[in-house]
């Protein structure tokens, strides 16, 4: 039964499950149909490949503009976020952070990776994994976008509350403090904890414009996209907040 579950979704949104547009009008004739909350479900049983007309519109809350994301473009609605597979650079300038995009799904696969879902091209036979997006026409095809930016606001979050639903999404988490394991030293990925002894890491790209990070000693408010992956340490997967810019670390949580 549950093999049918994907089955089961694209049947219902073709009888109208999704159809309640917020958006009749759409940007080139399209009309948003379904959340990115579906695709998460539709592909808890491995890679999905979508065969029907499915339109998802989210807007952008990544940015590659200081090297932290790399090929990748995140899109959030109320329900959810999903990291695209673009497969090519400088994406800020095209698609900056708000901006609202249309996301085109028939005929792309989608995949959870690191309790992210991720869309992009089916996979080849030997493989499981959605692929990049092969060109700008191709990207064109699927992404399309409007004249709307709005940035969205962060989900203000207590690490209590965090777990695998929330990932891909835009989160602001404050009161955190830099706590390093004793003897351990610290590579792309900064522990922090709440009052509580929880933690969770910040992941900095050694290719970023803000790499080689001294983080202070005082009370910290961290904003970014949420993942689960592994940070190595020998202390294997973990909730992670990836920031786009060195901004996104504040010792005052006004900035959110």
């Amino acid at each position: 039964m549950r093999h049918l579950l994907p089955i089961i979704i694209v049947l219902l949104l073709g009888l109208g499950g999704c159809s309640n547009s917020t958006n009749s009008n759409g940007e080139g004739g399209l009309v948003e149909n379904c959340k990115i909350a579906t695709l998460r479900q539709m592909c808890q049983n491995g890679c999905y490949t979508i065969h029907s007309d499915m339109v998802c519109v989210g807007r952008v809350t990544s940015s590659d503009s200081d090297g932290n994301f790399y090929r990748t473009l995140v899109i959030e609605d109320d329900t959810g976020g999903v990291e695209l597979l673009l497969g090519t650079y400088n994406l800020a300038s095209q698609y900056p952070v708000g901006l609202q995009v249309y996301l085109c799904l028939e005929g792309l696969a989608v995949a959870i990776e690191g309790e992210v879902v991720q869309v992009g091209l089916p996979p080849q036979s030997f493989d499981d994994a959605p692929r990049e997006l092969e060109s700008q026409v191709v990207i064109d095809r699927h992404l399309v976008r409007s004249s709307s930016v709005e940035p969205r606001v962060a989900m203000e979050c207590e690490l209590s509350e965090i777990n695998a639903s929330l990932c891909g999404r835009f989160v602001a988490i404050e009161n955190l403090s830099h706590a390093p394991l004793d003897g351990v030293e610290e590579v792309d990925y900064y522990r922090l904890v709440d009052s509580f002894g929880r933690a969770i890491f910040l992941y900095v790209s050694p290719y970023s414009e803000f790499a080689n990070l001294e983080l202070p000693s005082s009370a910290l408010a961290v904003y970014g996209l949420l993942y689960y992956e592994a940070v190595g340490m020998g202390i294997g997967r973990q909730f992670v907040v990836k920031p786009r810019s060195k901004d996104d670390i504040s010792t005052s949580f006004s900035s959110f």
